[in-house]
């Protein structure tokens, strides 16, 4: 039976647990998931986890928050006034933000704080800090 190995398309599930028992899903409505091993299309522990694996194959994997979401950064947290805020997008907490960079980059932030003159974003993965345990279904390696 083949295995995986990078640059090999592969259809999979993959779950995630944090540790305080809260859980997500990478394959919404389990639906599975299409990535080619390698591309970065996850974190590369997990594509790592891929190569070697055959098609039925389950893996547990753990990825510590220092190489996987990273550590939870308070520099990343910014108070912006509403008159610096978008016109048009009303802010609300929770809702993730496109954010413009002087170096003409966009980062993504999620609103965690609004007042009536200023705006709280946080530019952190919403994972960052967390250890997570995820649970892989490798399905099929693609013939293409």
């Amino acid at each position: 039976m083949r295995s995986a190995k990078s640059g090999d398309l592969v259809r999979l599930y993959c779950s995630g647990r944090l540790q305080d028992g809260r859980e997500f899903d990478l394959s919404p409505g389990r639906k599975p998931m299409e990535i080619f091993i390698g591309h970065g299309d996850l974190l590369p522990n997990l594509e790592h986890a891929l190569i070697g694996m055959v098609a039925g194959e389950r893996k547990q994997l753990i990825v510590a928050e220092g190489t996987g979401y990273g550590a939870y950064r308070e520099d990343l947290v910014q108070v912006v006034t509403r008159d610096d805020f978008p016109k048009g997008i009303d802010p609300k907490v929770g809702l993730r933000v496109r954010v413009p960079t002087e170096g003409y980059e966009v980062v993504h932030a999620t609103i965690v704080k609004v007042t009536d003159s200023e705006i709280t974003m946080d530019q952190n993965h919403p994972l960052a800090g967390e250890d997570v345990q995820f649970d892989i279904t490798l399905l099929e390696i693609v013939d293409f």
